[in-house]
């Protein structure tokens, strides 16, 4: 897996009530927590494929998969999820339907997926986007694409959002996605845009100099067998 990125995208609906044992005592009670439906059930799904996934690359059971989810600023139970003694590094996304959970080898990296439905992208833009970067923005689907690959890089580099997107200058909506530079230097990165269907936008990225593969798959089988 070396050099390779792979993503598993499911769907709300694939989601089955045997899946909710792979949550551990932490995320059960963050389930509950909850106040809508549909954000229990991403937040299961997500935590489902994530530990279906390293325990079919680890060759360990699924359950017993360990997810830390530790603040590096506070502690809590929120922060980016890592799977210690795995050698794996791992990032999720939700949004609408979708869960993307992407996985590597040992290389940072950052997934990212938005419903692009009927945001009201304008009022974000110049936050969002860079001054050369804004004219670029005619649609919520350019606006969708800066977000995802931006905040796709944020998460491999576990800033999150606090960094200011604006200070990253990524390749525009319509070109192939590239990191042009973050806060005036330009880290090594790979980047790709995920196709989950034309309401959505979604990327990811891997922090490295070395040429890395992005395979993109459905989590169903995964799903599925459990």
């Amino acid at each position: 897996m070396a050099g390779q990125c792979v993503v598993y995208l499911a769907r709300l609906a694939q989601l089955g009530l045997g899946h909710h044992v792979l949550l551990d005592e932490q995320e059960t009670q963050r389930h509950a927590r909850f106040r809508q439906q549909a954000d229990q059930d991403r937040f299961a799904l997500a935590t489902a494929v994530l530990r279906l996934a390293a325990g079919q690359r680890t060759g360990a059971a699924p359950a017993s998969v360990r997810v830390d989810r530790a603040c590096e600023y506070c502690g809590g139970q929120h922060g980016r999820p890592r799977l210690p003694g795995t050698g794996l590094e791992a990032s999720i996304s939700h949004s609408g339907d979708v869960v993307a959970v992407g996985l590597t080898e040992g290389l940072p990296v950052g997934v990212d997926v938005e419903a692009i439905g009927d945001r009201d992208y304008e009022s974000l833009i110049a936050s969002v986007c860079r001054q050369d970067e804004q004219p670029l923005v005619r649609s919520a689907d350019d606006f969708c694409a800066y977000w995802t690959r931006k905040e796709a890089v944020l998460k491999a580099t576990g800033a999150g959002l606090r960094t200011p997107m604006a200070s990253l200058h990524v390749s525009a909506p319509g070109l192939p996605p590239a990191l042009l530079s973050l806060d005036g230097a330009r880290p090594p990165c790979s980047m790709a845009d995920i196709d989950v269907g034309s309401s959505y936008a979604a990327a990811v990225a891997v922090l490295t100099a070395q040429q890395v593969r992005f395979d993109v798959l459905d989590a169903d089988l995964l799903l599925a067998a459990f």
